[in-house]
């Protein structure tokens, strides 16, 4: 079975996770980083979901596992099994899969309707690596050493090509040119430029390849706060 790779916007909806140990602190962490809206069922908590709990980070209901508690939750867009009871966990998913949610059960490849991958963030830049489900050690080993390959310069790019894309597109020229153009760009020596912290090379290739209409400075942003090669 190959699982088909999605990226799912969840600002704002709700995910609910089962379990109160260390394995929900994991997913909790990333689903947060994701301003998604937690609802943790669990009999108790580690001390440190309580912190977030405490500081509104998360919703917590002091319940074990029940078919009905989902019943409460008709927004829930996700859930997630962490215990340590298969019993348990053969019930959350029977309950995810009957209300057809898609439902993933840490470390149990047999109760996931889909599987989370290692994951390596750069500024807006995501790259994901997944075994299937087969070995997350290997998944892990692999995302360390992609980390070595894909450092701060490339988030700093990816900020960049989404500023300059607008202004490009803003021109006007036909699709073909302007995959040219953006070709032209990233095959250039700009990310290098970037790894260097040079910001003077890196806005002589931008002048050197982009039409004469876009200002440079405009494109990328005159305040340092809101300027791409700032790498804030």
């Amino acid at each position: 079975m190959r699982p088909y790779p999605v990226m799912m916007n969840l600002q704002d909806k709700r995910v609910v996770v089962v379990g109160g140990g260390r394995v929900a602190l994991r997913k909790i962490e990333g689903l947060l980083e994701c301003e998604a809206r937690v609802t943790m069922i669990s009999p108790d908590l580690i001390s440190e979901l309580v912190q977030l709990k405490e500081q509104g980070k998360i919703d917590w209901i002091e319940a074990s596992f029940d078919d009905e508690i989902l019943d409460r939750f008709p927004d829930t867009i996700l859930i997630f099994g962490t215990t340590n009871d298969r019993k348990v966990n053969v019930e959350i998913f029977d309950s995810a899969n009957k209300r057809k949610l898609p439902c993933n059960i840490a470390d149990v490849p047999d109760l996931c309707a889909f599987i989370v991958p290692a994951v390596i963030y750069q500024g807006d830049l995501m790259i994901a690596v997944s075994t299937g489900g087969s070995s997350p050690a290997l998944a892990r080993r692999i995302r360390e050493e992609l980390e070595k390959q894909f450092g701060p310069e490339y988030g700093t790019m990816t900020k960049l090509m989404g500023e300059l894309r607008k202004h490009v597109l803003n021109v006007g020229a036909d699709s073909d040119e302007n995959r040219k153009l953006f070709s032209e760009i990233v095959d250039s020596e700009l990310l290098e430029a970037l790894r260097e912290s040079n910001m003077e090379k890196a806005l002589g290739i931008l002048r050197n390849i982009l039409p004469g209409e876009i200002d440079i400075e405009d494109a990328i942003g005159n305040r340092p706060q809101s300027n791409p090669l700032s790498g804030s």
